[in-house]
């Protein structure tokens, strides 16, 4: 088959592998759709910590496909089925993971497309008990989006969710437009994004915001205001900017990695205000099942945000085509198919 392999930092090609065969509670899937994250490109440009990648990688953890085998002992997914799956290959025994908290396992990190070959390829091997169907007529390419909207859900799921919230979402990206498209499903008072680009800001009404913001303008005005405020925008002030916005006695959920190395962050904003501040580090079991069932059942409104699409064989171009500020990319693509 053919994959892109990041051999060593800066070193990328498009190479052959064998198809991998589905060892015992295993599945392989032929990949249908691949999403490229900031995180991809870390991994490319050898940015990203050493604990978190092995070196050569397939990366690729956002991904749909259809099953094209099952290993001995699997049950209940079959050769057809439409499927996403888990990445942290969690261990299921250790106290986190009893806990549900199996994005926090204490066995040690693993995670398909760092430590383990991922869907930048024709196919990819994952366990059994880590996927989800989907619905048999599912728009893949849009399935394919749900690892990011996991990692939303897991942030969502902390926070004490009810109608008639004033949230703001702090960021632009990917996550915070898929943050929106969930938010609005709990019928808020306020849904505000604050973001520096103004066709995503555009983007983020047609989602469901009833208000947008640009993040590098004056937004006094709107300090103090908000009951939670989702941040996810990367960035060291954006932190500071989200602790702002929320009012006393409100949430804060962080889910940007801004790279950081002082801290950003006021703790007197967090202690004066009285603030639950929530850090939210990838997605567990139970945000994937939140994510799934809410697009099976047609409610997450994702198509949108794919903007370029790419063969595996122009791999270097969609690259190129998300870290170009220019190209209005939001959620670029490989179809290895």
């Amino acid at each position: 088959m053919r994959a892109v392999v990041i051999e060593s930092p800066g070193v990328a090609r498009l190479s052959r592998l064998p198809v991998p065969e589905p060892g015992p509670d295993e599945v392989v899937v032929c990949v249908a759709a691949a999403g490229i994250c900031g995180s991809d490109l870390e991994i490319l440009r050898g940015t990203r910590p050493a604990p978190y990648v092995r070196y050569p990688v397939v990366p690729g953890h956002e991904w749909a496909g259809v099953v094209d085998a099952v290993g001995p002992d699997v049950s209940g997914i079959a050769i057809g089925d439409h499927v996403v799956a888990e990445g942290f290959r969690s261990c299921g025994v250790c106290e986190r993971c009893r806990e549900g908290r199996t994005n926090l396992c204490s066995a040690g990190y693993a995670e398909t497309g760092f430590t383990h070959p991922g869907a930048f390829a024709e196919y990819v091997s994952v366990p059994a008990r880590l996927v989800h169907r989907l619905p048999a007529k599912a728009d893949l390419e849009s399935a394919a989006l749900l690892e990011p909207a996991a990692c939303v859900a897991c942030g969502l799921l902390e926070a004490q969710l009810r109608p008639d919230l004033r949230i703001a979402v702090v960021g632009a990206g990917t996550l915070g437009l898929l943050a929106v498209s969930m938010l609005r499903l709990t019928s808020p008072d306020r849904l505000a994004l604050v973001g520096s680009r103004e066709p995503r800001l555009a983007l983020a009404r047609r989602l469901g915001a009833t208000e947008t913001y640009d993040l590098n303008a004056d937004l006094e005005s709107l300090y103090d205001t908000f009951d939670l405020v989702f941040e996810a925008a990367n960035r060291p002030d954006a932190a500071v900017t989200a602790l702002r916005l929320a009012r006393r006695g409100g949430t804060v959920i962080l889910e940007g990695i801004s790279g950081a190395v002082e801290p950003a962050i006021r703790p007197d904003l967090v202690t004066l205000k009285h603030l639950r501040v929530q850090g939210i580090f990838g997605a567990s079991g139970a945000a994937w099942s939140y994510a799934v069932q809410l697009f099976g059942a047609g409610k997450l409104a994702v198509s949108e945000l794919v903007s370029h699409r790419f063969p595996l064989d122009d791999f270097q171009s969609a690259f190129d085509t998300l870290e170009d500020r220019g190209s209005g990319a939001v959620k670029v693509q490989l179809l290895p198919r």
